[in-house]
């Protein structure tokens, strides 16, 4: 999966051109952030599902910001039963991350239920929320 075409797809499909800026708020605290990805072929969207743009735009924009806010490092993608999707690491530490993507909307609601989520993953890890909405690029993050 080509997931930095993905965040740029998704990104495109609302009306943006690299770079965008984006809102960004981690537990309160936010703090402005640029996207910057190559464009692509919106052709692709003819033949492609959307919530699975929304989706994969989605993990790309929140792997992407998990590693430029703290260096996480992609270990392994989770299963479903799992109840987050992917699982990071620095050194010693680990983190399982619970994505969601929204074209648009109020994504405060659906950072609530990503957070209640990751909070029931039972790996030794910290744990963190990530919506991204994409028609005013925003990515909000919440521990649990």
């Amino acid at each position: 999966m080509d997931y930095a075409r993905c965040g740029g797809v998704a990104l495109q499909r609302s009306g943006h051109s690299s770079p965008v800026e984006a809102n960004t708020d981690h537990d309160g605290i936010g703090m402005p952030a640029e996207i910057e990805w190559l464009t692509q072929d919106l052709a692709q969207l003819d033949v492609s599902d959307a919530n699975r743009v929304t989706e994969d735009g989605a993990e790309a924009v929140a792997l992407s910001y998990a590693h430029s806010k703290s260096g996480w490092v992609v270990k392994r993608r989770l299963q479903r039963r799992e109840s987050a999707d992917w699982l990071l690491g620095i050194g010693p530490r680990w983190l399982a991350l619970e994505v969601s993507g929204m074209a648009s909307g109020n994504p405060h609601d659906r950072l609530k239920e990503k957070r209640e989520q990751v909070s029931r993953c039972s790996l030794p890890a910290e744990r963190l929320a990530v919506v991204v909405l994409f028609s005013t690029p925003t990515i909000l993050a919440a521990t649990a």
